[in-house]
């Protein structure tokens, strides 16, 4: 597959930087019922670890590459990212605003694993779930709340209100 039709279409919204959490901690936002039904904004893949990093890429491309490219032993995953139709609107037009609840969630298929924003009283709350709803936010360091939280505020206008993603 070429490299540039790979990255395009990444969104990252659910995804947290290459800072590595000191302490886990439990998910912050809920696991989201119904997340299956949700439309499907985007689409693509998180490469493997041995593939070389593209210069011309978003900065909050290439730290979420390095941050999750050690799943699947290093073979990296195809995601879907979905968004609760209640959210869909702030979510396109970027302008923040999410109501309270489950706002997005990023499926990582090959792993079946969620990583999910949510929003509470206007602020953005990170977990990591298994399709089945089990909490997985303690197993590896990139999936813990503080992860997510430190990225998405890190990346200005590609993070609003915690969403984040390199389409403007």
């Amino acid at each position: 597959m070429h490299i540039k039709k790979l990255y395009s279409g990444l969104v990252v919204m659910v995804l947290g930087c290459a800072v590595w959490s000191g302490a886990y901690a439990a998910s912050d936002a809920e696991f989201p019922k119904g997340w299956e039904s949700w439309p499907v904004v985007g689409s693509g893949a998180i490469p493997d670890n041995k593939s070389p990093i593209p210069d011309g890429l978003p900065e909050i491309v290439k730290e979420t590459v390095k941050t999750y490219n050690w799943i699947q032993d290093g073979k990296g995953s195809k995601y879907n990212v979905r968004v609760n139709p209640a959210h869909k609107d702030a979510y396109i037009k970027r302008h923040g605003g999410y109501p309270d609840g489950p706002t997005a969630v990023l499926e990582l298929t090959d792993i079946k694993a969620l990583l999910v924003t949510e929003h509470l009283l206007g602020e953005p709350q990170y977990g990591a779930y298994s399709f089945d709803g089990k909490d997985i936010s303690e197993a590896h360091p990139s999936l813990a709340p503080k992860t997510c939280t430190t990225c998405h505020s890190g990346y200005g206008e590609a993070c609003v209100t915690g969403v984040c993603s390199h389409n403007k």
